[in-house]
């Protein structure tokens, strides 16, 4: 496991990643605070993910319009959870283009108003003016829109990671890579979704693409580097988590058992819990059962040392 060093803050704001590329990152990268992309072409723009809450997307879209008088054409959606594709709604006119499985996934629409609001408070207004806006084009596993010289090309894993339905963004002339939630920069992966054996590979094959800059779903922009740290601290979950399921522990103990090292420094380490949690349904091979989401909360409740929940489903 590799030291770093682990930034402490980094601000909100439109960055130029790449020729017309840009991304919106958010500050603190924490729950519903995600990062969003564009990518300006000759005559229209492709935008990746729109963010969570009306506030939020606004700010987006006013950073936009800042950057290019040009409209956005195509917008994709790298996943189907809310801080990808709450602002969906306000991309009218454009085409969203997201994997079969996101719009599978995004469907049956949002989780519960009153669910959202008990545990991400701080947006309890805004979620009951949220509207899930589907998909119109979907691929399987692999999509280039070509734009002029410009490719784009989309990737889907193959398998469950971060959900069942990820997506990436690569665009191999400017060598940027949008990683959508396979990438979490200093800020603690959440599996509770996914799929933690499978992850570890979607990581090893991103760092396979040839990325000279790495713009992850939460967190500051980064490097290959930085994606090789959430590789490291999920082989690290997974690994130990083994060891304490092999011995019988109960996955609650093993998450307050687990020695996270530099990781622990990461933002919502509590988030160590659903993570073990899920690689207990992976050893036993009942990630199709449901979790034990009260006992999840509480569970990172006490992690967190304090009574107050800030993560959402």
């Amino acid at each position: 496991m590799a030291r770093h060093t682990v930034p402490a803050s980094w601000k909100t704001g439109m960055i130029e990643v790449g020729p017309k590329v840009f991304t919106y990152v958010q500050a603190t990268g924490e729950t519903g605070i995600s990062n969003s992309g564009l990518i300006v072409g000759r005559e229209a723009c492709v935008a990746v993910d729109a963010l969570m809450v009306p506030s939020m997307t606004r700010k987006l879209v006013a950073a936009i319009k800042k950057t290019t008088r040009r409209p956005i054409a195509q917008l994709v959606n790298t996943h189907h959870h809310l801080d990808h594709t709450g602002g969906n709604t306000f991309f009218k006119g454009a085409a969203i283009i997201a994997t079969e499985k996101c719009r599978e996934e995004l469907r049956p629409g949002f989780p519960p108003v009153p669910l959202l609001q008990r545990f991400m408070p701080a947006f309890a207004a805004e979620f009951p003016k949220l509207r899930v806006v589907l998909p119109t084009v979907t691929f399987q596993d692999r999509m280039v829109i070509h734009d002029g010289e410009r490719e784009i090309q989309l990737w889907h894993p193959g398998t469950a990671a971060h959900t069942s339905g990820d997506a990436a963004v690569f665009l191999p002339k400017e060598r940027v890579l949008f990683a959508g939630d396979l990438g979490f920069h200093y800020v603690t992966p959440l599996a509770f979704q996914g799929h933690v054996g499978h992850w570890i590979k979607a990581a090893d094959r991103l760092l396979q693409f040839d990325a000279d800059v790495i713009v992850p779903g939460h967190g500051p922009v980064g490097t290959k580097t930085d994606l090789r740290h959430l590789r490291d601290y999920l082989a690290l979950v997974r690994r130990e988590s083994k060891k304490r399921f092999d011995a019988g522990m109960p996955a609650e103990a093993a998450a307050r058992d687990i020695k996270l090292g530099v990781f622990a420094s990461w933002r919502e380490a509590e988030r160590i819990l659903p993570n073990v949690m899920r690689c207990y349904q992976e050893f036993e091979d009942q990630l199709d059962q449901p979790m034990d989401i009260p006992g999840m909360l509480a569970g990172m409740e006490k992690l967190r040392g304090r009574a107050s929940a800030h993560t959402c489903l």
